[in-house]
């Protein structure tokens, strides 16, 4: 009774009287300081937006520093809307190509709607590059990285130790191998960052290993790897359905570590000798009024530690090489820094883009092989003649050729048929198809004893066929194998050979010969005239086995196409 009487006893009231007035003062406090807190920040009267397309690789970290600054700058929205950097490169294209057959930029309320974003953020410098190469002048030329992630191979872990077991597992073994133990997925060079990089790759691993012929030696390898690309508009996951063990994926480090991550098939990373060009997520401002501000403070927070650890979190690297945050044990990813190199001068990365087209446009062309009497001449410290190697090398080259690619094959001597110095060994046709069968005749062609080289009377009765049957959308070419000169004394004339080839000849249905001569007994300065009045060109090895490379570089030199081209 007397505990439940306290609050009523009238010593008390003195003490409640005065936590009332003390609770007062402070609400009144408080009300004071807010009102005047409120009257130092000004309400928005106008609110900015921010708009930025990021490359869905790089989404989470970006969507994170944007909601972090949305939270600080009360008058800032920030939209980050993830897409694919080939999309956002067609509108911006399309865009420029609009407004340059206008004179305007559209400005209907569907223009509107479809309007650029405020800022880009691709997967990589090419991006942009590409873009302004497309008449999107407003892109700029570069953007300020904020993060990275390196280009490798991808095994499937059990593939990965199954072959470790045998040999010594890298780009060399894997890529540029001549039968590598995995075929090799590329994502397509000309629309994958990725794909590019292992072009830089396949260039560096050829100069190591044929300094005075890197092109060729690249360009037989990316023969060998065009029969595997594939579609690659962005920086997709690494495969993991079916077949996916069996095969090596050029990827990136960031792919590798999320496979892992999401519970898919473990992954394992195969790092090329050195560094190459990979993702760099340039940050880029887009159009003339974007919120300069409000995407300067996005900028800063991305490159922040904040931003950094949203960065690596999400298994990318810091624009410097930085590691990610946690690696996959057994994935192969490397702790340490890993420091990107900038992207080649414009110039070489369109010429390394041109010779990976040359090697990917499928061909017509005919081959035309020497089976003249000195072609039975053994080789030099070897149990092979001339022919024998010749027909081994031309082998090798039929099985790289395209399935799409139209081929040919003629011999040729003296007399060989009638009096006609060449024959059909194989009528021109699909390689898909025919491999064997080619391969099959190639078997079958023989030497002529003492046969001679009717070598001007085959060049031409070769070039009319081709000139005759030029097909439009393919490398059109004659390819002549032979180790002497012309000694038909019932053929035609060289002044007459020229004669007849300049009347032929068409610049815009371009038909160039390459001529590959073999051994010693080769007259340079005549077959540099014949080719020269073709728009083709001469290539000289003292062995048949340098053939196949000779070949796969001319694919690579012929590809430019009429109308851009005229030969």
């Amino acid at each position: 009774m007397a505990n439940g009487g306290l609050r009523t006893r009238p010593e008390f009231w003195p003490v409640l009287l005065l936590s009332g007035a003390l609770v007062a003062v402070l609400g009144g406090w408080g009300a004071s300081n807010y009102l005047e807190r409120t009257r130092q920040e000004p309400p928005c009267t106008r609110r900015t937006a921010l708009r930025i397309a990021v490359a869905p690789s790089v989404e989470p970290p970006a969507r994170q520093v944007a909601r972090d600054l949305v939270a600080r700058e009360r008058c800032l929205d920030v939209l980050v809307e993830a897409r694919e950097s080939a999309d956002v490169l067609r509108d911006l294209t399309s865009r420029a190509a609009d407004g340059a057959a206008t004179g305007t930029v559209p400005s209907t309320a569907a223009a509107t709607a479809a309007a650029p974003p405020d800022a880009w953020l691709p997967e990589s410098t090419l991006w942009l590059r590409r873009a302004r190469a497309a008449g999107a002048f407003e892109v700029p030329a570069e953007g300020v990285s904020v993060a990275s992630t390196p280009v490798v191979l991808s095994l499937d872990e059990r593939s990965h130790a199954r072959l470790r077991r045998d040999r010594a597992l890298g780009w060399n073994a894997l890529v540029a191998a001549e039968r590598p133990p995995l075929p090799v997925a590329l994502p397509d060079p000309t629309a994958s960052p990725l794909g590019f990089g292992a072009l830089v790759a396949v260039r560096a691993l050829a100069d190591t290993a044929q300094p005075s012929n890197g092109a060729a030696g690249a360009a037989a390898i990316m023969r060998r790897l065009a029969a595997r690309t594939v579609p690659f508009p962005g920086a997709a996951p690494v495969p993991t359905g079916p077949g996916a063990a069996e095969s090596a994926v050029v990827s990136t480090e960031q792919d590798v570590l999320l496979t892992a991550a999401a519970g898919g098939t473990r992954q394992v990373a195969v790092y090329p000798p050195n560094p190459v060009p990979g993702p760099d997520y340039p940050f880029a401002i887009l159009t003339a009024d974007a919120p300069r501000e409000g995407a300067a403070a996005f900028l800063r927070g991305m490159l922040a530690a904040e931003g950094a650890a949203a960065v690596t979190g999400h298994g990318l690297r810091t624009p410097s090489g930085g590691p990610p945050a946690s690696i996959t044990e057994g994935s192969g990813i490397r702790a340490g820094a890993y420091p990107p190199p900038p992207l080649p001068a414009e110039a070489d990365a369109t010429a390394l883009i041109n010779a990976w087209g040359g090697v990917h446009i499928s061909a017509r062309m005919l081959a035309v092989l020497d089976v003249s009497g000195s072609m039975a001449a053994r080789l030099p410290g070897s149990a092979q003649t001339r022919i024998s190697a010749t027909i081994k090398a031309a082998k090798g080259g039929a099985e790289l050729l395209l399935g799409t690619t139209e081929l040919g094959v003629w011999e040729f001597s003296t007399d060989l048929d009638g009096e006609r110095d060449y024959r059909e060994v194989v009528p021109v046709g699909p390689v898909g198809p025919r491999r064997a069968e080619i391969a099959k005749a190639l078997d079958g062609v023989r030497v002529k004893p003492n046969g001679a080289t009717g070598l001007y009377d085959t060049t031409l009765a070769a070039y009319r066929d081709a000139t005759r049957n030029w097909t439009a959308g393919r490398i059109n070419m004659v390819l002549v194998l032979t180790d002497g000169t012309d000694d038909n004394a019932s053929g035609i004339s060289r002044a007459k050979l020229l004669d007849e080839l300049a009347g032929l000849r068409d610049k815009r249905r371009p038909v160039p010969i390459l001529f590959i001569g073999v051994g010693s007994e080769i007259d340079s300065d005549e077959l540099r005239q014949i080719a020269r009045a073709t728009g083709g060109r001469v290539a000289l090895t003292p062995r048949p086995s340098g053939i196949q490379q000779i070949f796969f570089s001319a694919l690579a030199e012929f590809s430019c196409l009429p109308p851009k081209c005229r030969r």
